[in-house]
């Protein structure tokens, strides 16, 4: 009997994988297998729609074979099954399968990817991330009480990157497109510019 080990639990399957499918799930994340690229193993399954051509294997079976490479969110998963064509009663059936065995937990992956994110992202593009990928506010909100983003080593490290010289006069035109840089990567003007006046007084 086949065993799928999934976030460090053991599932029992009985039915052996699809290796075209197999070829499908990880060429779909950036990855060859046995020397296939992605294209090559999508036409292997005869999809004429560009959409995924369903398998012999069990929408729970395709769920947790999804899950042996990454994480997913609830929304996330849902599209995927959605693509391969499984339908409503099977997506659903499955969903709550793995909600129930926590291996769909939208709350423990919003940890997960804000400890992630916290010292390369801003707070708001952590949150656009986690939105986009159908995580709700609440849960985001409750996310970000527990785990720290420390923003302002962010704004420093890249003002410095950028030829920010605290102390030194800038031309304004070159602030307003340092100030605009970092705005577009969701760091607030408030922060920027508490990050700007302590660089100051460090130089000072």
């Amino acid at each position: 009997m086949k065993v799928w080990t999934v976030q460090g639990r053991d599932m029992p399957q009985n039915k052996k994988t699809d290796k075209a499918d197999a070829d499908i799930v990880q060429a779909e994340e950036g990855q060859k297998l046995h020397g296939q690229s992605w294209k090559t193993a999508k036409a292997k399954k005869g999809s004429q729609s560009g959409r995924f051509a369903r398998s012999e294997k069990t929408a729970r079976e395709c769920a947790l074979a999804l899950l042996e490479f990454r994480d997913r969110t609830e929304r996330e998963m849902r599209q995927k099954l959605k693509e391969r064509e499984y339908g409503p009663e099977e997506i659903e059936e499955t969903v709550l399968f793995l909600k129930e065995y926590r291996y769909l937990d939208d709350e423990a992956y919003a940890g997960r990817y804000i400890r992630s994110c916290a010292s390369r992202k801003s707070r708001r593009q952590i949150r656009a991330d986690l939105e986009r990928k159908g995580v709700s506010r609440e849960i985001i909100d409750l996310s970000f009480q527990e785990e720290a983003v420390d923003e302002e080593s962010q704004i420093e490290k890249l003002l410095l990157k950028k030829g920010y010289e605290p102390g030194k006069r800038m031309e304004p035109a070159d602030y307003r497109r340092l100030m605009g840089t970092l705005g577009r990567r969701g760091f607030s003007s408030e922060a920027i510019r508490r990050v700007t006046d302590r660089m100051s007084e460090d130089a000072g």
